[in-house]
């Protein structure tokens, strides 16, 4: 593997991680908490590029991810319904995606559930006047 190539792996796996983590709205200081590391010391491993596949599970486990989408060339792109991952052309989706894509729904449903219910409580509170 080339300089070039060696670069442009290790600047996929952090992109990954850092998109992943921010469509959860998860920080890297929460994540690195997560795998048990100081967020100097994690950002010093993405930093140097010395990422261990042992540390990858962890993140992976933490972002409830399969490994192999760090690895994937792809961007998170945002739609109304919140991030999507945007697919290379001719490329399938595959499970990941649409658990991703899943999980990012629910979050947004639960949070107008939320809204609504704090809505009914002051329409509530309004009508006792």
């Amino acid at each position: 593997m080339s300089d070039n190539q060696h670069d442009i792996f290790f600047a996929r796996i952090e992109q990954n991680i850092r998109q992943h983590a921010k469509h959860q709205k998860i920080t890297l200081s929460e994540l690195s908490s997560g795998i048990d590391m100081t967020e100097a010391g994690f950002y010093k491993m993405l930093s140097t590029e010395s990422v261990k596949v042992k540390t990858l599970r962890k993140i992976a486990e933490v972002l409830k991810l399969p490994i192999q989408l760090f690895f994937e060339e792809c961007t998170l792109t945002k739609n109304v319904n919140g991030y999507i991952r945007k697919s290379e052309p001719n490329e399938l989706p595959n499970q990941a995606e649409y658990l991703t894509e899943r999980d990012a729904l629910k979050k947004q449903i639960e949070l107008l559930e939320s809204q609504i219910n704090d809505k009914n409580k002051i329409i509530e509170l309004m009508g006792k006047k």
